[in-house]
């Protein structure tokens, strides 16, 4: 009860009276024990939620393991995005960017975020992006590209009216899978896509993999054609970083357990300055893994099962093995002010504010 004591006020937590029958939840609840055996946490135990704030600024919340249950093809659960929203809620999430990258998929979460809306019983809001992402440019070619790009900015403007969709893209350049995408191709329409960004004046989620300073070079040189953006899932140097940030427009750096792998990625993200983080998951990619360098700062842990085991209706609180969720962004933010030196509340406040400027959000 003492550990407890000097823990819980972190999180403004209250613990339920249990019987003793059911004192095995205390620990769980205050260190994240996850043992083979070890009966998962239910979030209905939790009672009040922290009070720091977070907005997940990239989630690829269309993915087939939250909507249908499915992985590599193979139905293993029921859909359990409802319980994923309220484990986002319990640690402090209020805002998701569900991210689109296709035209498909970005009519699909325009409609998605519209219809969870209607419906959200949580204090959890949502929204969206619209674009094509490098390595799947390949799809302008399929049909008319002038024709798929108007239909790209007729979905983006619709979306920005009622202010479903927050931010254009996941656009930009992919170096490292060229398989996919040739980068002739990337860059041709990496640059068009910047169109959408001038008719609706969102701001521009960008994708910049393994292509040194070419996303910069394209943003250097269209700077009448965009007036914000974030570098999402940012692993490259500080130098690049600096340069994206000392453009004309404001420029943010995302961070997610992609960027905080390596002791370098950990030294970027602690001269990186606070007025230019944001937070995301990436989710279902990019957790912070204990092979990571920065897995020495977290500290919350979640209770999780497999895939094939997971039952939304009786295991709530639980998370899927190897799926990352929006919940988790609270190891991002322990990950970067352990490398900052900081403390989580004063990292989040601050990534917080930044992600509001950056969107134009009202609290």
């Amino acid at each position: 009860l003492q550990v407890a004591s000097s823990i819980l006020p972190r999180y403004n937590i209250t613990i339920a009276f249990l019987p003793s029958s059911f004192t095995w939840i205390l620990p769980q609840l205050l260190f994240g024990v996850s043992r083979k055996k070890a009966r998962p946490v239910s979030s209905s135990v939790i009672m009040s939620t922290t009070n720091t704030k977070f907005v997940d600024i990239g989630a690829n919340l269309l993915d087939e393991r939250f909507t249908l249950g499915e992985y590599r093809g193979k139905l293993r659960h029921l859909p359990d995005f409802h319980q994923v929203v309220e484990r986002a809620s319990h640690v402090g999430v209020r805002h998701i960017v569900m991210t689109a990258g296709t035209l498909k998929e970005s009519k699909q979460a325009v409609k998605r975020v519209r219809e969870l809306r209607q419906g959200n019983t949580t204090n959890v809001q949502f929204y969206c992006t619209v674009g094509v992402h490098p390595t799947r440019c390949n799809e302008f070619l399929q049909n008319n590209p002038d024709q798929h790009l108007q239909e790209l900015l007729e979905v983006a403007i619709d979306g920005s009216r009622d202010g479903t969709v927050a931010a254009v893209g996941e656009m930009g350049l992919d170096y490292d899978r060229l398989q996919f995408c040739s980068k002739e191709i990337q860059e041709t329409y990496f640059e068009q896509q910047l169109v959408l960004s001038k008719e609706t004046n969102l701001p521009l989620f960008l994708h910049n993999r393994n292509v040194g300073a070419d996303v910069y070079d394209v943003l250097a040189a269209n700077d009448d054609k965009w007036s914000k953006a974030v570098i999402h899932s940012f692993d490259d140097s500080l130098e690049l970083a600096t340069k994206f940030m000392d453009l004309s427009h404001d420029v943010y750096i995302g961070l997610n357990g992609c960027s905080l792998r390596t002791a370098e990625n950990l030294e970027v993200a602690r001269q990186l300055p606070l007025d230019r983080i944001l937070l995301e998951t990436d989710c279902p990619y990019c957790d912070v893994k204990r092979t990571h360098a920065g897995y020495k700062y977290v500290t919350t842990q979640f209770d999780t099962i497999a895939e094939k085991k997971c039952n939304p209706d009786k295991l709530p609180g639980c998370c899927v093995k190897g799926r990352n969720e929006p919940c988790q962004i609270v190891q991002i933010a322990e990950v970067v002010a352990g490398a900052k030196g900081i403390s989580v509340e004063e990292l989040a406040e601050a990534c917080y504010a930044n992600s509001l400027r950056l969107y134009g959000w009202n609290e």
